[in-house]
């Protein structure tokens, strides 16, 4: 069976990119058609893991209060194999960008930051999805727009929180997930409601009222 594969990643792998893929995973579930969402694989993988560590207490209370569930993610390290098999490469920074390609020249057509990602979905138009070849077209898309949307280096990263307090963690929130959003719009099918609702929510102090309860944190891991 033909499969699409997407891969977030990040350095430590239990904050940025494990939300992105607790998040996308939730998504094609829900958006996608079930025969379509059965051919989605989505994982995540960090540069530099802890391996086995589990997803940090911020961005999993934040998964939580969007409807995602971060309990069972383990740390993975990021491996070529991985980056050969992804249809799509979805990274924090344009620092974990030049490290992907580093490894996998050939996946430059496939490989964008979070933020990136989500600026060319905006620009483009929803489509029919019913098999894996949709939706290897829009990454096709997103590679044929990248150029007109071009942004100053910093707007392409989400801030690593690693070390820092709350604000930190809301800041993440806030720069990742609509774009994440406006990228499920025209990958996924998320409807426009939806994506404004993610893009409110994702801004809200609420998000992280749920921390004190989250369970096998490791929030000074992802460097």
């Amino acid at each position: 069976m033909t499969r699409f594969g997407i891969l977030a990643v990040c350095t430590g792998n239990v904050h940025r990119s494990p939300l992105a893929a607790v998040m996308i995973d939730r998504w094609a579930r829900w958006y996608l058609p079930a025969e379509l969402s059965d051919r989605v694989s989505v994982a995540s993988a960090g540069t530099g893991a802890p391996v086995g560590a589990p997803m940090g207490s911020r961005p999993l209370a934040i998964a939580a209060a969007l409807g995602a569930d971060g309990r069972a993610h383990r740390a993975t390290q990021l491996s070529d194999d991985a980056l050969v098999a992804a249809d799509l490469v979805l990274v924090a920074s344009r620092l974990h960008r030049d490290q992907v390609l580093s490894q996998v020249p050939s996946a430059m057509r496939r490989t964008f930051t979070f933020r990136e990602a989500g600026r060319i979905a905006e620009r483009l138009q929803p489509r029919r999805l019913d098999t894996v070849a949709d939706l290897r077209a829009v990454v096709a898309a997103l590679a044929e727009g990248r150029s007109a949307v071009a942004a100053p280096g910093a707007e392409d990263d989400v801030i690593d929180p690693q070390g820092l307090g709350d604000d930190a963690y809301l800041q993440m929130a806030a720069q990742e997930v609509p774009a994440l959003a406006s990228l499920a719009a025209v990958l996924l099918g998320m409807p426009p409601g939806d994506q404004a609702a993610y893009r409110y929510t994702a801004r809200e102090s609420a998000l992280l009222s749920s921390v004190d309860g989250a369970s096998g944190s490791v929030d000074g891991a992802d460097r």
